[in-house]
This record gives structure tokens, C-alpha cells and sequence, in this order.
């Protein structure tokens, strides 16, 4: 597999997050809706190719720009040895480190490497804000009621305009892959995507070579660029944080008289798992998820990227 990089333009804000597991929602339903791609046909029969052990790509979630997830085990690599006292300094870096959500490509890079980088920057690659919507009742067409129905909707805003999702693409997937994400586009993605949120358009789709290792490197571990769900055999040596999602079937699906898929407990991105001869993609496919339908998935499969674990 060789990486690629997906560049979005995301001229407005968004609401659903850029999970790779929803991300792969919405190309399967495209990918059912479109004809003309080379290595499948239809959704059925993509899937099928990830439950016989050959996906075509493994998808990352989605980042602001050129920011990527900061590293679970980042502020064990900034605490002093244990001959060391912490003082006032070592102290502020290292809370520092545990507050980071994301780390420029530059300072990832570094990390993967082993090595210690200056942590400070004052940028802020996402903004959230809360938008506010009216409840309208279907009968009298009127925001009715008490207060007029008024909730809130959470949405978020990236620095620049642009989402960066990263690709392993087995050899000959390429040109399908970035037909998905072309075709998606026309639609948007996530929620209330009927309203302009989500709204995006493909800027880029280019080979990367960002996350090799210089010459001569021997890794001994990765971290995940996505929310996975481990499979049997994955390492166990390792650090990691998890989310429970509450995953909800779409478009057609939603109408099946119980929409909710069961609960799932995922790790979220930027994972570090110890290993020898680390590989591209972790994780597994999720079966039986879905309440009414036995044919529903939960992709689950993780992004990894090498690096070399560094002994404090």
C-alpha cells in the first residue's frame, strides 16, 4: 500500500465530526448510488473486499490542515527521568504536553522519530461554536410551543479552510478512491449537509511520503491516525484513550423503524501501540452492529504510522 493525501476545501462549518468510520459510511452509499468504478461494484461488494482481508484503502479521519493527533504517550516524553526532581519548567511543559490535541506535521514528525521538540505554538486549528435552531411543528408549520423550540446545535470552524485525510491505497484503488471523494463532494457530508454544513470540495489528491522515517530508522511501534476498533491479534502493549459511540444508520437506512446501531467502544486517533515490523493498518470489521439489519458494518479498521518509541 502507498499513502495519499486528501486535501478538502470546507468554505463553512460542519457538524458531523471526520471520523474515517462515517467517512466510509458515506463512500459506501456512494459507491451504491454510481457506477464505473473499477475494483467494485457497489457498496456489497466494497465491503466484501475489507471482510476477505484485502481493503482497498484504509482511511484516516479527517485534521485541520497540516495538524495531525498528538500522540497518547506525548507527555511521557517530556517528564524528567526518575533521578531527575521535577522542577517549575519540566512542570509547565509536561501539563503542557497532556492539554496538546494536535501537533503540526513538523512536531509529529519529531515524535515518531524519538525525539524531543519545542511544544509551543499559539495557534488553534479548530474553533467550536453553538448555533441556534427552532423546532418546527409539522401541523401548524409554526415554531409553536413554549420558548419556540429553541436548541442548540454544536458546529466547528477549521484555521485555513482545509481538512487533510490520509490514505494506504492498495495498487490500483487510487483513481476509485478519488472518484469517491469527488462524487461525496457533490452531496456533502455529515449532518444537515441539506443546509450547506459540510459542504466541501477536493483541492488535492496526491502521493505523501510524509510519515517515512529517515534512512536507516528501525521503528518498534505506531500511533493511529483514526478511530479503530482492535482486532484479536493487534498489540496490546501500548496507550491509548477510547469513545463509546452511539452510531446511527443514514439516508435510507434511517427509515427502518429502529435507526440506532448498538454501542461501540472505539480508540480514538493518536494511539501508540509497541511492535516489531509495525504495519500499514490495524483493526477489524465490525458485524451485527445495527438493531434491524444484519448486513449493516462498522468500519473499524485503524490508520497506523511508524515510529520509534522512545525509552525515558
Amino acid at each position: 500500500m502507498k499513502t495519499w493525501r486528501i486535501q478538502l476545501r470546507i468554505p463553512s462549518g460542519y457538524i458531523t465530526p471526520w471520523h474515517a468510520d462515517t467517512l466510509f459510511g458515506h463512500l459506501c452509499w456512494v459507491a451504491e448510488r454510481h457506477d464505473g468504478f473499477s475494483g467494485f461494484k457497489g457498496a456489497a461488494d466494497l465491503i466484501g473486499l475489507y471482510r476477505n482481508g484485502t481493503p482497498p484503502f484504509i482511511l484516516s479521519d479527517g485534521f485541520p490542515g497540516n495538524w495531525l493527533p498528538a500522540p497518547k504517550t506525548l507527555r511521557t516524553m517530556f517528564e524528567p527521568p526518575e533521578t531527575e526532581r521535577l522542577n517549575k519548567d519540566t512542570y509547565k511543559t509536561t501539563k503542557q504536553a497532556k492539554k496538546r490535541e494536535f501537533l503540526t506535521h513538523e512536531q509529529f514528525q519529531q515524535f515518531c522519530c524519538g525525539k524531543r521538540f519545542d511544544l509551543h505554538t499559539t495557534e488553534k486549528p479548530l474553533a467550536n461554536t453553538v448555533t441556534l435552531h427552532n423546532q418546527i411543528d409539522r401541523i401548524s408549520n409554526t415554531t409553536g410551543g413554549e420558548g419556540g423550540g429553541l436548541f442548540e446545535l454544536p458546529e466547528q470552524f477549521v484555521s485555513g479552510g482545509s481538512i487533510s485525510i490520509y490514505a494506504h491505497v492498495a495498487e490500483g484503488y487510487e483513481q476509485d478512491l478519488q472518484r469517491l471523494f469527488e462524487l461525496l463532494a457533490q452531496g456533502g457530508y455529515g449532518k444537515k449537509r441539506t443546509t450547506g454544513k459540510g459542504a466541501f470540495n477536493v483541492i488535492n489528491f496526491e502521493r505523501f511520503n510524509g510519515f517515512d522515517l529517515p534512512e536507516g530508522t528501525s521503528p518498534n511501534g505506531f500511533v493511529t491516525l483514526s478511530h479503530f476498533v482492535p482486532a484479536a491479534t493487534d498489540p496490546t502493549d501500548g496507550a491509548w484513550k477510547v469513545r463509546v459511540k452511539y452510531g446511527k444508520l443514514g439516508d435510507e437506512k434511517t427509515f427502518c423503524g429502529n435507526p440506532f446501531k448498538k454501542p461501540l467502544i472505539m480508540l480514538q486517533p493518536g494511539a501508540v501501540f509497541r511492535t516489531e515490523n509495525p504495519k500499514p493498518w490495524y483493526g477489524r470489521l465490525v458485524e451485527h452492529i445495527a438493531f434491524t439489519d444484519p448486513d449493516v458494518v462498522q468500519y473499524g479498521f485503524g490508520f497506523a504510522v511508524p515510529l520509534v518509541c522512545r525509552q525515558n
